[in-house]
């Protein structure tokens, strides 16, 4: 938070090249508003450059002014009208003389911000001057809130990296508004007793009723069980229109996604202090308390990258976003492709080209890649290790593939339905062979018959748990009540345990013994956020996203994490419901109704917190490595790891 203190933001205003005194003045004013508005906000605009910082305080300052405009002094809309209608003219003559709109009016003009949101804001602020009765539906409020957040977060994507004019992304403006209304809908529910006060609140009339309740019964602030589950239904919806925000991150530089990280961390601990107990928001605004504030502030600064104007250090700002454009993919693309075009012409190999190449993001090959080279060590010296890692995986998707008879992987036909079975079956375990004898090589680049020897010893015994987390994959088939925790430890032996001794053998390998344990807790926490993040894909994307049939998992009657969620939160209506889809004939049919139900239980948003948790404790892992480009890299795949979209 130091760093938006006034002193340190007189650095940014000469950062940004600010330097009329008349003008510094205005930003400096705009930034104690948006303050005033919400001193937690400063967060994220931390985590940005320090020449966008002032641009961002004239944003929350507007929406501060157009609010303080439409509540003044009983002058009503006429006032409004005017004050709003000069903003609008000074935007299009580009200055101003106003303490306040001067900072706004050169911010859109020099970076530039899109105008339109300026318009949405007003308009719909000016709509609401007045309202004394409430929202008759869901999409009356949907409207109202993008219009007063949804607008401002879509104002301000230029400042998190996205670049272009207005309109230029349809989709990152899609996702800014949808994340907006989420943050408005928390502020509905954190300030509903002030706004009970005052005669209104925002929750629809269509939700009170379908939750056999009504406004008056709300206005009473009486905790009926309908005034509850109302207030319920509403933090959920907010609660899942809050994870657009991981969407519109995953679309933003490092440091514009861990902005907008850090404004969906701080509205979800809201949401949390709202939930803990609905019926006392009712009669007073739930708090962050002080500690917690500081704690997730503390977190997001450590854990989110930074801007290296400030810090001076190797931050993952300065990291390619596409992981194909990394030395190490190259390195290992490259020599995977090397090995496998040049087999002999037989039937395996010709299976296991066409399950190799073209390659996919070979995560675990760069994670040996990226690990040597974090311990000081060679990543050419290991680069047949990071080959015998692909093959391992890739040998245990075409096995998963036998299993569950899927007919797609990477968006293409899988070796047993284009091969059949047995040649697939053959091919896999070929490719376990394949793995094996690749290790050897590393002999020849400098590493010692004992430590090669090791390795053999940890591919074998990592080979073997996969196998036994298959074993216990099958064995919760169709079991809704296997529990979280037996399902996290299959997780673990399935996918997880590949990702840590990438990274163990990484280091080890590369005289980095010291830090082996750190890196194979780094990779398998990360495995986890993987595997979860990957439970999630067929709920969050289309088939062409995810590579597969989403409802494979239905279909096959796999519980992943979201289902066993939603089985233990799930009412016993919805429990039976849920029940009812998973024995569905018609999979295909049955889907969209187990999506709704996901939703509807919160179980995932729930499991994108426990994704969100283990990309954060990989991330703590990390501290005890020096500072180096390779360090930077695995903290931008932890990042990434809790919100990829395929």
């Amino acid at each position: 938070m130091a760093r938006w203190e006034i002193d340190k933001f007189n650095d940014c205003l000469t950062a940004s090249g600010i330097t009329d005194a008349r003008l510094r003045n205005s930003y400096r004013t705009c930034f104690q508003l948006a303050l005033k508005t919400d001193r937690g906000m400063a967060m994220p605009g931390a985590l940005l450059p320090a020449r966008h910082r002032p641009a961002l305080a004239a944003v929350g300052a507007l929406v501060r002014w157009v609010d303080d405009l439409a509540d003044g002094d009983g002058s009503g809309p006429a006032r409004f009208d005017d004050e709003t209608g000069l903003l609008l003219e000074e935007i299009g003559a580009g200055t101003s003389e106003h303490p306040v709109r001067a900072a706004l009016v050169h911010a859109i003009t020099r970076f530039p911000l899109p105008r339109q949101p300026v318009r949405e804001l007003i308009e719909t602020t000016r709509g609401d001057i007045g309202r004394r009765d409430g929202f008759a539906t869901e999409e009356e409020l949907s409207a109202f809130a993008r219009g007063v957040a949804g607008a401002p977060v879509r104002m301000s994507l230029p400042l998190l990296g996205c670049s272009g004019d207005d309109g230029d992304d349809p989709v990152l403006d899609e996702l800014a508004m949808a994340f907006g209304e989420g943050l408005d809908r928390v502020d509905n529910l954190r300030d509903l007793s002030q706004d009970l006060a005052r005669g209104w609140a925002g929750i629809s009339d269509e939700m009170l009723r379908a939750c056999g309740t009504d406004r008056a019964e709300l206005l009473e602030r009486r905790a009926t069980p309908g005034v509850l589950e109302a207030l319920g239904r509403a933090a959920r919806h907010a609660r899942e229109l809050l994870t657009y925000g991981d969407k519109l991150a995953a679309g933003l530089p490092p440091y514009g996604g861990a902005a907008i990280d850090a404004m969906g961390s701080l509205y979800r601990s809201h949401l949390d202090a709202v939930t803990s107990d609905l019926p006392a928001v009712l009669r007073r605004v739930p708090r962050i308390r002080k500690a917690e504030l500081k704690r997730l502030a503390l977190l997001t600064l450590r854990q989110s990258p930074t801007c290296t104007e400030d810090a001076g250090i190797t931050t993952a700002a300065s990291v390619a976003q596409d992981i194909r454009q990394w030395p190490t993919h190259r390195a290992a693309r490259a020599e995977l492709t090397r090995r496998v075009t040049g087999a002999d012409d037989d039937a395996l190999a010709r299976i296991q080209q066409h399950a190799l190449l073209p390659p996919g993001k070979l995560l675990r090959p760069v994670l040996v890649l990226e690990s040597a080279g974090s311990v000081g060590g060679s990543p050419e010296s290991v680069l047949p290790v990071a080959v015998a890692m692909e093959m391992t995986h890739v040998a245990s998707l075409m096995h998963d593939d036998i299993i569950d008879g899927d007919q797609q992987r990477r968006g293409r036909d899988t070796a047993p339905r284009r091969f059949g079975q047995g040649f697939a079956l053959l091919a896999a375990n070929a490719l376990y062979m394949s793995a094996m004898q690749s290790l050897t090589e590393c002999l020849t680049r400098g590493i010692s018959a004992e430590q090669v020897n090791e390795a053999w010893h940890g591919v074998s015994a990592t080979a073997e748990a996969m196998a036994r987390g298959v074993a216990m994959e099958l064995e919760i088939e169709d079991d809704l009540t296997c529990g979280q925790e037996r399902y996290l430890e299959m997780a673990r032996l399935k996918t997880a345990v590949l990702f840590g001794l990438s990274c163990r053998l990484g280091a080890q390998l590369s005289g980095g013994g010291e830090h082996a344990d750190a890196l194979d807790g780094f990779g398998t926490a990360l495995g986890m956020a993987f595997q979860i993040r990957d439970d999630l894909l067929p709920y969050d994307g289309s088939a062409q996203d995810v590579g597969k049939d989403p409802a494979s998992d239905l279909r096959n009657h796999r519980p992943t994490l979201p289902v066993l969620l939603a089985h233990e939160h799930a009412g016993a209506e919805e429990r039976a419901r849920l029940d009812a889809v998973w024995r569905a004939p018609d999979t295909e049919a049955a889907f969209p109704e187990l999506r709704e139900l996901l939703q509807e239980t919160g179980a995932l948003a729930l499991a994108r917190s426990a994704a969100d948790a283990y990309a954060g404790q990989a991330q703590d892992l990390l501290h005890r490595l020096p500072d180096t480009p390779h360090r930077t890299r695995l903290r931008y795949l932890a990042q990434q790891s809790a919100r990829r979209s395929h």
